[in-house]
């Protein structure tokens, strides 16, 4: 939170209510992703019961992944257009009362139905509740901490439905997996209607991009079909539908180049990360969703668990990506930026899968089979929050529902695509095995070799990661750039081009690396005739705002005066350092002391971003790695979190 000293100071954040809200859209994204889980677990005595065969029941699961995915993008440009709260309540009271129809379901044909349904509601209301995170919570620390719980439990969310199936298949009957989500629902849309404020985008055309809905919808909804039907009957038998929905996608791709109001500006994926991001998802996803569904079919067909023991035996991995994804992954994100922890985490789930391949029919749970399921996890928590971070990154005002239906588009097609590769590679190799082992045996191999697959995939990751361009630089100029009669505006060599600036602003604290950093800021401004914007930011303990006659009692207006006086200070050095960049020739300086209860670094960087600047120049002690680590380095905090061009001073 930012006080500024030379600005008008905004209203603090009414921060108990943001932990309602954050609640709220957590426990509501929860029940919608634990959906795709729990069901597996009850699977086998779903098909007892309205006696379905093993194929078929594969559409007890696909049927829900089918409407999510498809439908995730329209909900989410839906929700811009006509209204977050309410497509989110809509969605809301879709998935409690198809639920309710599940529970109450005679037959296979009703069941699938339902489910269909319910992906439709989850559909809605798992993309508008995104976005409604994306809008309430301000960008920078507090949007991030809020993604870091989203993902976190989000991640959890697909574990912990195969502990509860487990759990309440054996206490109540598989048709308690479905009833448990009706009141659920229909509390969380009333909450809605009361707690949160209605937003929409800004665009001006309120059309929604029909053909290009219906478009997108069926081409994933073709490629999800094709991808189970190849993992029941064998890929030859998906080619047509394979074939038919690339035709649809790109035709999608035609529909959007050419829309006057597209659903999907293709323009978008080209904005910083949001293309790797959603890739990065996509391949998550998929090794994570293999990982779950095989173990869930090893340990009690292969082990011989039942059902609720195999749902336990998951409940570590939910508690990482829990705590871990919740708190750890935010963190590292603001230490070293989202390129770092991506390579990072998609890195460690890489050697985890490489682990996991070793499995074989006898091995054990506490000493083998764990340790390996938590690298795969730390991995994995780790990553969810940074891809979703760098994909809403690219949004503007008005796009945050695009944003989170294409993150979400890109999970649910991830775990299908993952699912199908995985169960057709088991099949290859057990009919490559024939009788030569035992059917055990032979399963246990085909898990194998789809678990090296999955560590492939997130080699591929790793790759992917590493490509995110990050548009930064750091320079240790001896003398302030200036311009010359063969080089009109100053060069920087290392971005290697001249570059225009109308915005630059530099971060001082009156140290001498703050002084290097003014006296380079102010080359730059004079000789890019760039407007430059002196800030300081004086920190201070949360709760401690600027005095005010009769504010606390005695011990708070002495902390009160201290701060007021270090604040004091520092309008005073930023306004020496303004006049001396007038003095040297910047057409527009001013200057601008904030008090923040946040790092430094975060207030910096935000206050940038606020800004529109051009380019952030900073001093540092010039720590090395492990005493940035152990010490804190605001120049490192700025450079991993700015959006903009970070000019270092050494």
């Amino acid at each position: 939170m930012l006080s500024r000293s030379l600005l008008t100071t905004p209203a603090p954040s009414k921060q108990p209510r943001l932990s309602i809200i954050l609640t709220l859209l957590v426990v509501a994204q929860f029940v919608v992703i634990l959906d795709f889980s729990i069901v597996q677990i009850a699977l086998p005595t779903i098909r007892t019961d309205l006696g379905i065969s093993l194929a078929d029941s594969q559409w007890i699961v696909s049927a829900y992944g089918l409407t999510f995915a498809g439908l995730l993008l329209l909900s989410g440009r839906a929700s811009d257009l006509y209204g977050r709260r309410k497509l989110f309540s809509i969605g809301l009271v879709i998935f409690a009362l198809s639920s309710l129809a599940g529970g109450l379901a005679p037959s296979e044909i009703v069941l699938i139905g339902a489910r269909a349904a319910q992906g439709v509601g989850a559909a809605i209301a798992s993309a508008t509740g995104l976005s409604l995170l994306v809008v309430t919570f301000p960008e920078g620390r507090e949007r991030n901490r809020a993604l870091s719980v989203f993902a976190a439990v989000s991640s959890a969310g697909f574990a912990a439905g195969v502990i509860l199936g487990g759990t309440l298949t054996a206490a109540f009957g598989w048709r308690s997996v479905f009833y448990v989500n009706v009141p659920i629902g229909i509390i969380a849309a009333i909450l809605a209607l009361r707690l949160l404020v209605e937003s929409k985008g800004q665009r001006l055309d309120r059309r929604l991009d029909l053909p290009g809905a219906i478009s997108v919808t069926a081409g994933l909804s073709l490629l999800v079909y094709a991808l189970t039907n190849a993992a029941n009957e064998g890929l030859s038998s998906s080619l047509v539908s394979l074939a038919l929905s690339a035709v649809v996608l790109a035709a999608f791709l035609v529909i959007e180049h050419f829309s006057k109001a597209p659903l999907m500006p293709l323009t978008f994926l080209s904005r910083g990360a949001v293309l790797s991001a959603n890739a990065l998802a996509i391949l998550t996803t998929s090794a994570v969703g293999t990982m779950i569904f095989l173990l869930t079919i090893y340990l009690q067909e292969i082990q011989g668990y039942s059902a609720l023991t195999a749902g336990l035996a998951f409940l570590p991995t939910a508690i990482v990506f829990l705590f871990v994804g919740g708190y750890l992954s935010a963190k590292l994100v603001a230490r070293f930026g989202m390129k770092p922890v991506l390579i990072t985490g998609m890195a460690i789930q890489a050697a985890g899968f490489l682990l996991l391949s070793r499995l074989a029919v006898g091995t054990q749970y506490l000493t083998e089979l764990l340790p390996d399921m938590l690298v795969v996890s730390l991995g994995s928590a780790i990553v969810f929050t940074a891809f979703n971070i760098a994909a809403l990154s690219g949004a503007r005002k008005g796009e945050e529902g695009l944003a989170s239906g294409l993150i979400n588009t890109s999970r649910q097609v991830g775990s299908s695509v993952g699912l199908a590769i995985a169960v057709t590679i088991v099949s290859i190799v057990t009919a490559a095995l024939g009788t030569s082992v035992s059917p055990a045996s032979a399963t246990v191999e085909g898990f194998r070799y789809a678990f090296l697959s999955s560590s492939v995939l997130c080699g591929f990751g790793v790759v992917i990661a590493s490509l995110i361009r990050r548009p930064k630089m750091v320079v240790t100029p001896t003398e302030p750039l200036v311009a010359s009669p063969a080089q009109p505006s100053p060069f920087v060599p290392e971005l290697g081009m001249s570059v225009a600036m109308k915005k630059i602003m530099v971060a001082v604290d009156g140290s001498a690396n703050g002084e290097r950093a003014a006296t380079t800021a102010i080359g730059f401004a004079r000789d890019y005739h760039a407007e430059l914007q002196v800030l300081q930011v004086v920190q201070s303990p949360s709760g401690v705002t600027p005095s005010s006659p009769g504010a606390g009692g005695g011990g708070s207006m002495i902390i009160n005066e201290r701060y007021d006086y270090a604040e004091k200070e520092a309008e005073d050095y930023v306004s020496s350092v303004v006049a001396k960049a007038r003095e040297a020739g910047v057409a527009v300086a001013r200057g601008e002391v904030c008090r923040s209860t946040e790092s430094p670094s975060d207030a910096i960087a935000e206050r940038a971003k606020t800004e529109g600047v051009d380019m952030v120049v900073i001093g540092t002690r010039g720590l090395g790695a492990s005493e940035r680590l152990l010490l804190g380095s605001v120049s490192s905090g700025v450079v991993a979190n700015a959006a903009m061009s970070v000019v270092v001073v050494k």
